[in-house]
């Protein structure tokens, strides 16, 4: 209801889905005490001409400040009226209400027309033949290595030397664009870029013609980035560079011995390291299996249910991806950004929609000791104290967000348990991921 002396008349016709248009008619009892209110503390304020402050002639009041102080009252009649006007009519409002036609009536009145996007109400949701591929932890021996290798390049050695580079170096180069034919690059040079050979993630054109190259030596190498390369920007892009070395750095690799071990400050052997390093390899692909997870259910459970979303709602979270893409990227397309990440709003915010409502269907609460186990984690990876992390976590706004996140958890697990479970293998994996 509203509130007493609020004489507000209300119609509410459905124009679209999920769109309404709000016609409100504000009687002139409350019109007429809002203007004269501030008309007096208009004159109360102001000095005009042959006058004393505050003695002005209210005519002269009206007839200077009349369109202003209009203004100011509909904006107050609107701040005042519109939220109670959404709690009669009970809508569920999804994003910013567009407020128009405002208009003082002959009679004295205001009215004022408000389009509203509302969120879809939602029956029952489909959770029927979820299906979860499940693949068997292998942790390999070669993994293991690869791991140990890692530790021994980051605590690695270099010294500079005056020979050809080897495949196991460090090189400086000075590398000049000299054709890319998709304009991928914006800049024309990576001056002093460092080239580690060792690494498997050098790219390959790299490693395979950088070594026999000295300090001074030039050479023009192609490089055709994989498809999948990890930069989007990047893949299926050919660039050809001018790369010029400046200096060749050997690394000299620690021994993976008892005395690393204990550098490191995580084991006291060598062999309780490796253990330790293939405990974390285990670990890591825990969550990668349970991301993979996570992400076939929701995936399933937006194809299954087509609730439709908002507009509006779409369109403030594609602003706020042009915002984040564009502090970047200043030079970033907007109308491509909105097309590239159109899909992915469209089935976040649905599945937002879902899992709140699944939530609810099934009392799934987040509890204090939930959040209390996630602030404790926090506390200790930064080492402070629980009270610093928690006036941390709310003066960056992310408390609200780690609630949000545990509840996905849990729906999350709550689906997958309900899902089919296909085992499949650990290869066969790694190449459908």
């Amino acid at each position: 209801m509203y509130p007493e002396r609020l004489s507000v008349k209300v119609e509410i016709k459905k124009v679209e889905e999920l769109v309404h248009e709000l016609s409100v008619e504000v009687e002139p009892d409350l019109i007429s005490e809002k203007l004269e209110a501030r008309f007096a503390e208009v004159r109360k304020d102001v000095r005009l001409d042959g006058f004393r402050k505050g003695k002005a002639p209210m005519g002269r009041i009206k007839s200077q400040f009349g369109d202003e102080v209009k203004a100011d009252v509909a904006d107050q009649v609107i701040k005042t009226t519109f939220p109670d006007v959404l709690r009669d009519k009970e809508l569920k409002v999804a994003s910013t209400p567009a407020i128009t036609e405002l208009s003082y009536t002959d009679e004295g009145g205001f009215n004022y027309k408000a389009r509203v996007e509302v969120y879809p109400e939602i029956d029952s949701i489909d959770t029927d033949g979820l299906i979860v591929t499940a693949v068997e932890l292998e942790v390999t021996d070669e993994e293991v290595d690869n791991a140990v290798n890692d530790l021994r390049r980051s605590l690695a050695e270099h010294r500079k030397v005056e020979r050809p580079a080897k495949n196991r170096d460090l090189v400086t180069a000075d590398m000049k664009k000299i054709s890319d034919p998709g304009m991928v690059l914006k800049e024309d040079g990576f001056p002093e870029s460092t080239i580690d050979l060792s690494s498997p993630l050098t790219i390959k054109e790299f490693k395979e013609q950088i070594p026999g190259m000295t300090a001074g030596d030039e050479k023009e190498i192609e490089v055709n980035y994989d498809k999948d390369y990890p930069d989007k920007k990047f893949a299926g892009a050919q660039i050809k560079y001018l790369v010029k070395v400046i200096t060749v750095q050997e690394q000299l690799l620690p021994e993976f011995d008892d005395a690393l071990a204990k550098s490191t400050g995580f084991a006291e052997t060598a062999l309780e390291l490796r253990m330790k390093i293939r405990d974390d390899i285990n670990n890591q692909k825990k969550r990668e299996i349970q991301q993979h997870q996570k992400g076939e259910i929701i995936r399933q459970m937006c194809e299954k249910n087509h609730i439709p979303i908002p507009p509006g709602l779409i369109n403030e979270y594609l602003k706020a991806m042009v915002d984040d893409v564009k502090k970047r990227d200043p030079d970033a397309n907007e109308a491509d950004i909105r097309n590239n990440y159109h899909g992915v709003a469209v089935n976040t915010l649905r599945w937002s929609l879902l899992f709140n409502h699944i939530a609810l269907k099934e009392n799934i609460e987040v509890l204090p000791s939930d959040t209390e186990k996630v602030i404790k984690s926090f506390a200790e990876h930064y080492q402070m104290t629980e009270e610093q992390a928690k006036e941390m976590l709310h003066k960056t706004g992310k408390t609200e967000s780690i609630r949000d996140n545990l509840l996905e958890e849990k729906v999350i697990d709550l689906l997958i348990d309900k899902a089919k479970i296909v085992s499949i293998e650990p290869n066969k994996e790694n190449k459908d991921s």
